[in-house]
């Protein structure tokens, strides 16, 4: 039971975290028998599902999804499954993807050999950018080749989603935040640096906020938090409630999202995590206030990111 309310809080708090709509795919073919964890489970839009496979003969095991029309490719995503934290040897390291109109003569558009990017982590998702000379090209048919695997011959994803956009992250300014100003201040939350942070425990400051300047009116539509950098030993002080404001004035100020109780932040360091914005508009500045951590009264967070 507490296994399959992992599950569930997971399915719900990545699809909330998906920001960027992917295009819309059908399977086609692809490695394995049907049934639960069949290969058309690639692309179901259930997280609780996956492709899981093992059967040696049978590699490379593809994927073969069809986009429904002549598309450009410039990102994919891969999503782990969900018990990739047990079985981290399942994630692929090396694979191919190719492009078609006629299902018969594929053009390459990204090959990676022993990348090793996917997390040890269950629901996760890892994008990838094309780089082949064909990547520019438009094809209605992509093909996935894989060939190795952390460890061993089973492969398992939960979904392989595919973008024809590239969101823009906004160079975004500190303004303000909680906490004193120095090595761990509120300001590192905006530095640009993974190995900076902003870390607080001052619970008569709760809710804990920062406030980020785009320098224009700008309308986001994504923001990415970043764990910290020892957020394994101290996983306590991920945030899983907060509310995101937008305002043109610093005085009034308009809800975008409210987050209650989201867990997607996991005990892994130097994390990112993408949560899509519930409301629309188009502000200067971002407030974010946070209520609640998963544990105690710290707070961390690496960086905090907007994008358009």
């Amino acid at each position: 039971m507490r296994h399959l309310s992992f599950i569930l809080m997971s399915f719900f708090a990545l699809s909330e975290a998906l920001a960027q709509a992917p295009i819309k795919t059908t399977f086609v073919s692809g490695s394995g028998r049907g049934g639960q964890e069949g290969p058309a489970m690639i692309c179901d839009d259930q997280l609780s599902t996956k492709w899981c496979i093992d059967f040696p003969r049978l590699m490379p095991y593809s994927i073969v999804l069809d986009a429904g029309q002549q598309t450009g490719v410039v990102e994919y995503g891969l999503v782990t499954g969900d018990d990739t934290n047990a079985y981290p040897e399942r994630n692929p390291v090396t694979w191919k993807v190719s492009g078609s109109n006629d299902k018969e003569n594929w053009t390459t558009i990204d090959d990676q050999k022993n990348n090793r990017s996917l997390p040890a982590e269950g629901l996760q998702e890892y994008r990838f950018k094309p780089t082949a000379a064909g990547a520019k090209e438009k094809f209605r048919y992509y093909r996935f080749e894989f060939f190795k695997m952390a460890g061993g011959t089973r492969i398992q994803l939960s979904e392989i989603y595919l973008y024809d956009k590239i969101q823009m992250p906004v160079k975004a300014t500190f303004v303000s935040g909680s906490g004193r100003n120095g090595k761990e201040g509120a300001a590192m939350a905006a530095d640009g640096w993974m190995f900076t942070k902003w870390c607080i425990d001052e619970p008569r400051q709760m809710p804990y906020s920062i406030t980020l300047d785009a320098g224009e009116q700008t309308p986001i539509n994504e923001y990415r938090f970043v764990t910290g950098d020892d957020t394994h030993d101290y996983p306590e002080r991920n945030p899983i409630t907060w509310k995101v404001s937008g305002s043109n004035d610093k005085q009034n100020w308009t809800t975008l999202d409210e987050q209650k109780g989201n867990r997607l932040l996991r005990d892994e360091n130097e994390q990112e995590y993408r949560f899509r914005l519930a409301a629309s508009g188009s502000y200067r500045y971002y407030r974010f206030e946070f209520l609640k951590m998963a544990g105690g009264t710290r707070l961390q967070l690496s960086e905090i990111k907007l994008f358009k």
